[in-house]
Formats: C-alpha cells, sequence, structure tokens
C-alpha cells in the first residue's frame, strides 16, 4: 500500500476588475458570516442553550431565502466553510482552556480593516487547467504557473496580501510523485552552520550570503511608519500609506524566503546526510542579535530542510543543543574552555591549527554526521544492523509544506 503526504503548494492569481471584485464579495461575505455566527454562538451560549457550528449554519442557510438571499450568488461553500472556522476557533480555545494555557484566544469579531480577506472552497469544485484555475460561479482565472503537484486536491483556500490575491491547494501526493530536485548521491555528506552574516556555511567551503534584507529596509520602513501614525486612522491617505507599508513588507519576506528556498533546495538536492545543529532560536531572540536572528528566519531555514530533505530522501543529522560545534577542533578533538562570539578565528592548542570558527563548526557537524551515518549500517555483536532515523518534525503521512 502506497503512503500519502499532504503537500501545498501557493499560487499567485491573475484576476481581471470583474473577477477581483467577484473575490472581494466572497471574502466580505466569509467576514460577514463569522460575524454573524460569532453573534449568534454568543446568544445560544448566554440563553443556556449548546451552540455548535453546525446549528449556526443550519439557520444562515435557512436564511438565504429570507434576508440573506444574495448569498445565493456567491459558492455556498464560502459561507459554509467561514461557519466551520468559527467552529474549529472555537474548538482550539476550549482546548486552551482545558491545558491552562496563558493565551486561551477567545473568537473575536472580523473587522474589514484588521483582517486578511480571504475565503476557503470545496476541493471538489476546484479545477486546474495549465495556467487556469475554475472557481464555482465565477470561472476560469488566470495564474503565475502550473499546479505542480499530481494527485487529489484535498483543501483550497484563496487570499490577498498587499494586493495581490494567492490560491493555496493541499494536494494528497502517493510515492509515484517524485520531488523534481532529488539527491542522487546519497553518500555525499555534509556540516551546516547557520549564521547571521553567511547564512550558512557548509562543510565543503561553500558560503551562503544572508539577504540582511530587514537591515537594508529598515529605513524605508522607520520612514513609513513615522508616515502612518500622523495619518488620519481610516482616511484616504492612511490606505494609501497603509498599502505602501504592506507592500514593502511583502518585498522583505519574498527576498528572504527566495534565497532560503534556493539555498535548502541546492542542499538537498546535492548531499544525502546533513549534519545540523538544533538551535533554540526562540532563546536567541532574546539576545541583543534578536533582530538578525529574525533577519535570518533560522527556524525557517530548519523547517524547509526537513520537510524537502523527505522529499530528496536526504538524511537530516541533529546536534544536540549543547554540542561545541565552535569550540571543538575538528582535526584533534580538543574542546576550549571559552570562545566568545566576537573571537572569529582561533588555533587549537594541542595541534597548532589554525580555524575559521564557522568553516571548524561546520566540519564538525559533518564528522557528527558521518559517524551518525557509520554507526546506522554497522554490525552490533548481535550482527544486526541499525537503521537511521530521519531526524524530522514532520510524519510521514502528515507533512504539509509548500513546494
Amino acid at each position: 500500500m502506497q503512503s500519502k503526504t499532504i503537500l501545498s503548494h501557493k499560487i499567485r492569481l491573475e484576476p481581471n476588475n470583474v473577477q477581483e471584485s467577484f473575490l472581494d464579495r466572497c471574502a466580505g461575505s466569509s467576514r460577514f458570516v463569522w460575524n454573524i455566527g460569532l453573534a449568534r454562538w454568543q446568544e445560544l451560549y448566554e440563553a443556556g442553550e449548546k451552540p455548535s457550528w453546525q446549528k449556526i449554519n443550519a439557520e444562515i442557510n435557512a436564511r438565504k431565502k429570507q434576508d440573506l438571499g444574495w448569498l445565493y450568488e456567491l459558492p455556498c461553500e464560502v459561507a459554509n466553510f467561514s461557519a466551520r472556522d468559527l467552529g474549529v476557533a472555537f474548538s482550539n480555545f476550549f482546548r486552551r482552556v482545558k491545558s491552562g494555557d496563558s493565551k486561551v484566544g477567545y473568537p473575536k469579531f472580523k473587522a474589514k480593516k484588521r483582517v486578511k480577506p480571504s475565503f476557503s472552497l470545496d476541493s471538489r469544485t476546484v479545477r486546474f487547467k495549465g495556467k487556469n484555475i475554475r472557481i464555482p460561479k465565477l470561472g476560469w482565472i488566470k495564474t503565475s504557473e502550473d499546479l505542480r503537484l499530481s494527485g487529489k486536491i484535498c483543501a483550497a483556500r484563496i487570499s490577498k496580501h498587499a494586493g495581490h490575491w494567492y490560491v493555496s491547494v493541499a494536494v494528497e501526493v502517493d510515492d509515484s510523485w517524485i520531488y523534481p530536485h532529488r539527491c542522487e548521491n546519497q553518500t555525499e555528506v555534509v556540516g551546516i552552520d547557520l549564521g547571521v552574516n553567511d547564512l550558512a556555511i557548509l562543510s565543503d567551503g561553500t558560503r551562503f550570503n544572508a539577504p540582511r534584507i530587514l537591515r537594508k529596509k529598515e529605513i524605508k520602513l522607520k520612514r513609513l511608519n513615522k508616515e502612518l501614525s500622523r495619518r488620519t486612522k481610516g482616511g484616504k491617505n492612511w490606505n494609501k500609506t497603509k498599502k505602501k507599508l504592506g507592500t514593502l513588507h511583502k518585498h522583505i519576506a519574498d527576498v528572504r524566503n527566495d534565497t532560503i528556498h534556493k539555498m535548502t533546495t541546492h542542499i538537498v538536492s546535492k548531499f544525502g546526510v546533513i549534519g545540523v545543529e538544533d538551535l533554540c532560536v526562540k532563546g536567541m531572540a532574546r539576545t541583543r542579535l534578536a533582530k538578525s536572528i529574525h533577519d535570518a528566519a533560522f527556524g525557517e531555514v530548519m523547517r524547509q530542510l526537513e520537510y524537502k530533505s523527505q522529499l530528496s530522501g536526504s538524511t537530516i543529522v541533529k546536534a544536540d543543543r549543547w554540542f561545541p560545534s565552535s569550540k571543538t577542533c575538528h582535526v584533534c578533538g580538543t574542546i576550549v574552555d571559552e570562545l566568545p562570539l566576537s573571537v572569529r578565528q582561533w588555533t587549537c592548542d594541542s595541534c597548532d591549527t589554525d580555524h575559521d570558527r564557522d568553516d571548524n563548526a561546520a566540519q564538525n557537524l559533518k564528522n557528527l554526521a558521518v559517524a551518525h551515518t557509520v554507526t546506522a549500517y554497522c554490525h552490533e555483536s548481535a550482527g544486526q544492523p541499525v537503521k537511521a532515523e530521519r531526524n524530522s518534525c514532520l510524519g510521514r503521512n502528515q507533512a504539509t509544506n509548500r513546494v
């Protein structure tokens, strides 16, 4: 029996003016149904009844024949899935309350100026044909690229971000689907040390420069934020400045994601065994390097390496969080007592080898990955081989990621 994996692909839409107006209506209707559903939920709760999204959805569908007849002009799943999302939000709220979470997150009413326009569609009604997608009661809309995944469509959600519409499609693929960047040499080993100046330093000497795009656009961000604070909130000029600020934030995120995607794809397609550190990004973000850590997006780098290694057939070997990769001489194994972050070059007292801090860390992570590979395939005293484990936070049957 073939195993199933759920992958998602986010594609930019290219609607005309009429189609964009229809998408805006769908997003507004989804927000409207959420708000009246939340109000109705609170009414039922105060009346001593047990509310549910199914009951609220049935009431909204009944009102379509009365005062909500305009909902017939839109796909039926826009309202149905909005009510379902309300039920999911309350389920998450009750779960956090029971677990004693400090941030329970009670569902809030959605304001047009505060939330991102979005709505969900039934996967059975969404169809792709080349660079086109068919939406019920609207027709075919041009897309910027083809759907790169082949399989059963499980979900589709359309959203608007920085003036552009996108569709996020979840597709269930099986083992017959081949990742286009599959690793051909499964025995090639590499160690990776992450940094803020160089985003990744590989043990073979390759360095990927960090885009540091947030630092480069910091002055422009400050200027637009100051301009936005001086505008009358909700006014015409305020909306113009807000749109400019959103476009700039999107540009920063796009540059960062493009760099990380190209780097991680190169790594998993070239190396079969990848040694990395188990970084505590949340703790690192509390230091004086917080802005640089967030700009480098170490968490996103690790997330992409983990799910792409599954698809390409590579193996991720994670070092322990306290593994002294920088303080250990990769030649003789001597560990120095202290090595401040300001020290970029150091010499081993035992073998007199000159080390670059980042290159040495990458070499130590490679040695760890090599040792893991040898141990995985060596025979124990009982004569049984030990298989390597893939250190990934994603299950094989539930890995939902962008490709």
